[in-house]
């Protein structure tokens, strides 16, 4: 019989005991050391990652050289009924008994909200713990402070999971890209919006039409505000800008729009003109400043951001010296947003069982100004409905040239619509009793100073019925 000569090396980490067994015939190996997790929400996200956490726990232990174990949940509701097995963990609606443990490592907070998340991740790091968020409404506003609590600390803080779903934009950012100086960030970061444009597209329904099977897919919530009027996408722009330029940007200094004035015939009409309509975040690292931005644009349909339909993401960035790289996939969902915060444990497992200082993502940030939507150029896409015979085509052309528009394209068609259409978008509906002749002008500007612009539009709007104005993205 072979008897293995081994001795056991006892480490303790971060207040921990882990235990190595090192074999004279073969390398050290842990043998012991548990990786204890508290979680907070138990919603879609927090299901998926004990789902993942479970099923793949093979895997991420080969990975980590430790055993992990969802030790204690949070939740409203202990006697709910729930889609995911939680027979492993203990179920509790008091977050002192994980933020006060002294087992627990790591806290992973999908709770959603801000204040209350805030109190929760603020007690985690005071108490010794690690944290994985996938926050992005706390991340956009309170980044930088939790960034400064957690380093005091000495207590690791990852996020991927707040921007892009699945797409590891965030820690792409932070490792693989950190030897360029990033120019310029332009990405779909929102998928229930990039869900309802593309459906408007391909199936040449409205927005509205489309917004109930949005919301019965768990695309939009019940009040769709936050993502129909780009405040989402405005606040994963603020985290990408900040990380990607090592400057603080907060979402309430991002420029927003949403969709909701975007309609089928400007998606028929921008297929036309050879573009498609997205809802871009977009960042940029100017010398005189940041640009953070948030609205619709008319990009190129040879594009790749075109390309990218229904819930999926992407990101493009802009190095000096890469160039330019997109990364794809899922932006939302449970799976993809339970993959990235996996990810994060794994890495902050890693790190403490290497006992690696924590890396923050917000520990150097400048202060570099911000640049105002008004001192930027662009082409603009115009749709402009007037009562018949009002203005001819050489009348605009004229009147646009003296408040300094040039026009790069111009055409006009005369329609019958609907009086109420005259008070929203025409959607090609069917047409009914009330009809009035208008006539449709669809123009295309050279760039021109935004600020300009703005005073130039308001000549238009004293003799329209109805216009629609979408900014030409050219520069990405």
């Amino acid at each position: 019989m072979y008897l293995s000569l081994f001795s056991v090396r006892i480490y303790f980490i971060n207040g921990r005991i882990g235990v190595a067994k090192v074999n004279f015939d073969k390398k050290e190996e842990f043998i012991l050391k548990t990786l204890q997790i508290g979680l907070f929400g138990l919603g879609t996200v927090g299901s998926s990652t004990v789902e993942i956490l479970t099923s793949n726990r093979e895997l991420l232990e080969r990975q980590l050289g430790c055993t992990t174990q969802i030790s204690k949940i949070c939740v409203r509701d202990t006697g709910k009924t729930r889609s995911v097995d939680t027979s492993n963990s203990i179920l509790t609606s008091r977050p002192e008994d994980i933020l006060l443990d002294p087992k627990i490592d790591i806290v992973v907070e999908v709770m959603g909200g801000i204040e209350k998340s805030k109190e929760i991740i603020e007690a985690a790091f005071k108490n010794g713990k690690h944290v994985v968020s996938a926050n992005k409404d706390l991340i956009a506003l309170y980044g930088k402070e939790l960034s400064e609590l957690a380093k005091q600390n000495n207590c690791h803080f990852f996020f991927e999971a707040a921007v892009a779903g699945g797409i590891p934009i965030l820690r792409t950012l932070q490792t693989s890209l950190t030897g360029n100086h990033i120019k310029k960030i332009s990405g779909i970061v929102n998928g229930s919006t990039n869900y309802i444009l593309t459906r408007m597209e391909i199936e040449s329904l409205s927005l509205e039409s489309i917004i109930g099977d949005a919301k019965a897919l768990g695309y939009l919530e019940a009040d769709p505000s936050a993502d129909l009027d780009g405040l989402d996408a405005a606040r994963k722009c603020a985290i990408l800008a900040s990380l990607g330029f090592h400057n603080l940007v907060k979402s309430d200094q991002v420029y927003v729009s949403g969709i909701r004035n975007i309609s089928l015939e400007d998606i028929n009409q921008a297929k036309k003109l050879g573009y498609k309509i997205k809802l871009l975040a977009i960042a940029e690292n100017k010398d005189a400043g940041i640009v953070a931005r948030v609205h619709p644009v008319l990009i190129a349909e040879n594009h790749p951001l075109a390309g990218v339909q229904y819930e999926f993401n992407a990101v493009y960035v802009d190095g000096d010296y890469l160039g330019q790289t997109m990364y794809y996939g899922r932006g939302a969902g449970g799976n993809p947003t339970g993959s990235a915060i996996v990810s994060d444990i794994v890495a902050i497992g890693k790190a403490i069982l290497s006992q690696t200082r924590p890396e923050l993502a917000y520990a150097s940030m400048g202060d570099k100004a911000l640049i105002d939507i008004e001192d930027l150029d662009f082409a603009y896409y115009i749709r402009l409905v007037t009562d018949h015979d009002k203005l001819g085509q050489g009348g605009l052309i004229d009147l646009l040239d003296k408040k300094g528009l040039k026009i790069r394209s111009i055409n006009k068609t005369n329609r019958s619509l609907e009086i109420y259409d005259l008070d929203k978008k025409y959607e090609g509906t069917d047409l009914g009793q009330n009809l009035v002749n208008v006539d449709q002008f669809v123009i295309v500007t050279e760039r021109v100073r935004e600020k300009a612009f703005k005073e130039a539009i308001k000549e238009l709007e004293n003799i329209s019925n109805s216009i629609t104005v979408i900014r030409i993205e050219e520069d990405i």
